[in-house]
């Protein structure tokens, strides 16, 4: 993503850090971080672990997947297939590296993005990792949250190249570093 790109998502969807973190990770060659953009502002972001699944019983026990992580589409904007643009566009680039498998992580509650990630082809594993961490909120306040999570994966066969269907998300551009992937007119 570029400098410009990142300035705008921080400044049209403030995260404190979470951004930086996720550009510095990408830059370091460890994940692909996507940003789904309507028109001038940033409506999705997801990023792809190169290295592997984030939590310990996921790498164990899928060891030759990566995962998709940090899923987040914008109040108002779901329900628009964006999350599903991201993930899509996400498996391309894990194809197009020669990935046969992707993990996605799901909260015990989080029966909306379930239900999606099921839709799109995931199967439960039984694998559950539990984390907690740290955050700011939007006010700068340091929360501290925990969650668990079951790993849910997909088999990639058949998932063309990655420039593939990024036409048919009609106003919805996908920015991957170090340049803009795909084109996307603009209404």
């Amino acid at each position: 993503m570029s400098a410009e790109d990142l300035a705008a998502l921080g400044s049209r969807w403030p995260a404190h850090d979470v951004w930086d973190g996720h550009a510095a990770r990408a830059a370091a060659g460890e994940a692909t971080f996507l940003a789904a953009w309507l028109d001038d502002d940033p409506v999705g972001v997801a990023l792809v672990q190169w290295e592997g699944c984030v939590g310990a019983a996921a790498r164990t026990a899928h060891p030759d997947a990566v995962e998709i992580n940090h899923l987040h589409v914008r109040d108002g904007h779901r329900g628009a297939r964006i999350g599903t643009g991201l993930i899509d566009h996400a498996e391309r680039l894990a194809s197009a590296r020669g990935v046969a498998r992707t993990v996605l992580a799901v909260e015990d509650d989080n029966q909306a993005a379930r239900g999606l990630y099921l839709r799109l082809g995931y199967r439960p594993t039984g694998v559950f990792d539990e984390c907690a961490y740290s955050y700011l909120d939007d006010h700068g306040v340091e929360r501290r949250a925990s969650e668990r999570s079951e790993s849910l994966i997909k088999d990639l066969g058949g998932v063309s190249s990655p420039d593939q269907g990024v036409a048919r998300r009609s106003q919805m551009a996908t920015l991957v570093p170090p340049r803009p992937v795909g084109g996307i007119k603009k209404p």
